[in-house]
């Protein structure tokens, strides 16, 4: 006969159910007419297979081990070889910042011989709260269940120990306007610069959206409703600013709930992915930018500007820019000199003009400008005329024996859709420029 105890038997299923996490050794203890009843509504099971498949389904959920103390256990003979057995139970989880959850729940279970083994034939997990969401494990029942007797300061700390579990910032916010923070996490604080919670919510004005940058802003909104309208979750990515006033670029998935409040909620997480974006724009940047000038090169032009006619049907200003005796400048101050011109007339242009214009180097001293949605060009023309201006005027200070000067020549059109027939209509501007009056510039309607 087997000395085994029934208390052995309820030991080793605790060892290998929560402390292992094994669910094979579970398995080689257990009845095989086994029944089982967990604390959540659907946590029954009939039967080795269901066990077994209610087993997977909870360890994979949750595979950390979860420590244990058996108290106050008692057991009695029905009939010979088998016992009714109870305790209480203290379970311990500890997390990745040294933490520990404590959960207290009962055990009720039957353990009786068969073949000369002490086998589990029921059992049955249950704690005092009448209350638990469908689904629940009752090791992760306190997370959810418990919060309702909890003061405000408990439920933060709690949140907070679940979500340093996490890879990343976790926020949540009301669907509502501007999204009224619901909550937030220690690790997005510090992702953001932000020393304590108040402070961030002084800045935000307890607004979600008030932590993004503002340009990102109306995007995020539109994504969100979109993605919502499908499903509850959502992808984005975003420019979340940051205490000192800069930003980092965010990877944000979230989830649609309901507060307990029985307000619709969002929550979610927020990982840093700045030095991937700096990676890739680096990438884009290389293959788009001119190395010396900063400006897009030839192949970034084309596709910008091929995206601008493609999306607008109203007039724009394509325009060749040359430099004018520019090998005589590097013949007599050398070439790092002619850098310096070739960097200084980018500059000109490109902070002269919008953002949303494209201003681009060709090739040696030869660059290209394009002006969209161009109701008017008066204003583009004065621009060129201060921009010829202040070239001539640090040709004079810096390198006066070369005279050197800046020339325009380009056209004003809504018809022209390809990037090679403007570079020729404009050249041929310029051309008529150089050869005549150079210095200057003229702007052809066609």
């Amino acid at each position: 006969m087997n000395n085994t105890t029934a208390y052995d038997t309820v030991k080793q299923f605790f060892d290998y159910y929560l402390t292992e996490r094994n669910i094979d050794k579970v398995l080689s203890i257990v009845s095989d007419d086994i029944y089982s009843l967990g604390t959540g509504e659907d946590e029954i099971a009939i039967g080795k297979d269901e066990f077994a498949k209610l087993l997977q389904q909870e360890i994979k959920t949750l595979p950390t081990p979860i420590k244990y103390e058996i108290k106050n256990y008692h057991d009695k003979s029905k009939i010979d070889g088998c016992f009714d057995c109870f305790c209480n139970m203290k379970l311990i989880m500890k997390i990745s910042n040294g933490s520990e959850i404590h959960y207290s729940t009962r055990f009720t279970g039957c353990v009786c011989n068969e073949n000369g083994k002490m086998l589990l034939q029921s059992a049955h997990m249950s704690e005092a709260s009448s209350y638990q969401e469908e689904g629940e494990f009752f090791p992760l029942k306190f997370a959810s269940e418990k919060t309702k007797y909890l003061d405000k300061d408990a439920k933060h700390n709690l949140w907070e120990i679940f979500c340093q579990m996490l890879p990343g910032g976790i926020i949540g916010g009301y669907i509502e306007d501007g999204f009224p923070l619901y909550m937030v996490n220690e690790y997005l604080l510090k992702m953001a610069g932000y020393s304590s919670y108040d402070e961030f919510v002084k800045d935000t004005n307890g607004l979600v959206i008030n932590s993004m940058y503002e340009d990102d802003r109306q995007m995020v909104v539109d994504v969100v409703a979109k993605a919502l309208a499908k499903s509850n979750q959502y992808e984005v990515q975003y420019r979340m600013k940051t205490k000192d006033g800069g930003y980092i670029w965010v990877y944000d998935i979230g989830r649609k709930t309901v507060a307990q409040d029985g307000r619709d909620a969002i929550i979610s997480m927020l990982v840093d992915v700045s030095d991937q974006v700096k990676t890739t724009q680096y990438l884009i940047d290389e293959s788009t930018k001119d190395s010396l000038t900063g400006i897009y090169n030839r192949k970034g032009a084309e596709n910008r500007i091929a995206e601008a006619l493609n999306n607008s049907s109203e007039k724009y200003v394509f325009m060749m820019v040359d430099l004018d005796n520019f090998k005589m400048l590097n013949d007599v101050y050398g070439h790092a000199e002619g850098d310096k011109a070739l960097c200084f007339i980018a500059d000109k242009l490109n902070s002269s003009f919008r953002k949303t214009d494209t201003v681009c180097r060709i090739g040696g001293d030869e660059f290209a400008l394009f002006v969209s949605d161009c109701l008017d060009i008066a204003p583009i023309e004065e621009k060129i005329r201060g921009v010829i201006k202040e070239y001539a005027e640090m040709i004079k200070q810096n390198y006066p024996e070369s005279n050197s000067s800046v020339s325009f020549g380009g056209i004003c059109t809504s018809g022209v859709k390809t990037f090679t027939e403007l570079y020729k209509k404009a050249d041929s501007v310029l051309y008529e420029i150089k050869k005549s009056n150079k210095g200057t510039y003229a702007i052809k309607n066609m």
